[in-house]
């Protein structure tokens, strides 16, 4: 249950490591004949506490149940106010904006677009924005909802609108949190998430040549890099924004976002790198038995597995050739 000693958090999370996919088992997933093959690599490695299908095309079956294995896991070992809550909000802040959607939209099927509880339960949460009483609900995102709600008796809400409200409310949400736990490794983790977020939605938008309005109205604040440094790079060549932005932390793989897009490229190696950078800032003290750093690491590590496991299984889907499997595959934890 929450507010366990980190000691005994961290010796629990150590034994859930090896619920982590090998190297071997993603390589042999990655080069399958087809689907049922790379399903069943799963089934051995008793993902998602043994789900099986009927079809193989229902594998997001299997990653629900394995996520929210390592969901109720977090949720039950975190010691209280460590800063961990703050890796759930995301799931929080998204169910919200299922509830949403699925309130203006019609014949929405939210049962393919939910992900696990995070923090908040899917009951109160979904009674809560159903009825419009967003007491129980924190306030960063009751504020959002209630924004949401006010637009939407004017006028019709759009999907995208409904995204930034929340995805903005959400940060605002998990800085206060950080600032409260003053956890340096998480603080840092989610410093580094906004810079490379804004840093690819600034790419993007250059790419596109939309207007520097809508750049402003998608950039979260609370990075390392000002929103107002990219703002005022937006209009800058390629090669400046790289240059300017060299000497930030994620300088590096800056540059290779850049390249990508100045090549007409998506951001393939950019995204990798990122998932990357994030799951070694807590690589480093993941034998830490005194820091939150072990648990932090083994759900980031999980995330990132279930991101490269349904990368691969849809590449297998759609018969994507193995090279733009192999150029999405993640570091390993382990």
């Amino acid at each position: 249950m929450a507010g366990q000693s980190l000691i005994y958090s961290n010796a629990r999370v150590k034994a859930m490591e090896n619920s982590l996919l090998t190297s071997e088992k993603i390589t042999r997933m990655a080069y399958s004949d087809n689907l049922l093959d790379a399903v069943k690599i799963l089934y051995e490695s008793n993902y998602g506490g043994g789900t099986t299908v009927d079809n193989p095309y229902a594998y997001g079956e299997i990653l629900l149940m394995e996520e929210k294995r390592v969901v109720d896991f977090v949720r039950e070992a975190m010691p209280d106010k460590s800063g961990l809550q703050t890796l759930l909000v995301v799931n929080d802040y998204h169910n919200a904006k299922c509830y949403l959607k699925g309130k203006f939209a019609k014949d929405l099927d939210l049962s393919l677009m939910l992900l696990p509880a995070g923090n908040i339960d899917l009951e109160l949460l979904e009674e809560s924005i159903q009825k419009e009483d967003l007491t129980k609900l924190p306030q960063d995102m009751a504020d959002a909802v209630k924004g949401i709600e006010e637009v939407a008796r004017e006028e019709k809400v759009s999907p995208r609108f409904i995204d930034i409200t929340l995805d903005k409310a959400m940060y605002k949400d998990i800085l206060s949190a950080l600032k409260k736990a003053n956890v340096k490794s998480l603080t840092k983790y989610w410093t580094a998430n906004i810079d490379f977020i804004n840093v690819s939605t600034m790419l993007r938008c250059k790419r596109l040549d939309a207007d520097i309005t809508f750049l402003k109205e998608n950039l979260i604040v609370g990075g390392e890099i000002n929103d107002y440094i990219l703002e005022g790079l937006y209009k800058e060549s390629y090669d400046i924004v790289a240059e300017k932005l060299k000497y930030t932390t994620i300088g590096e793989i800056i540059a290779v976002g850049v390249n990508e897009i100045k090549s007409g490229k998506a951001l393939v190696e950019y995204e990798v790198l990122w998932d990357n950078y994030l799951l070694n800032i807590f690589k480093e003290d993941r034998a830490d038995v005194f820091s939150v750093a072990p648990i932090a690491g083994f759900y980031i590590a999980k995330k990132i597995e279930l991101k490269m496991v349904r990368m691969i299984l849809t590449c297998l889907k759609n018969r994507a050739d193995l090279q733009s499997i192999k150029a999405r595959l993640r570091g390993f934890y382990a």
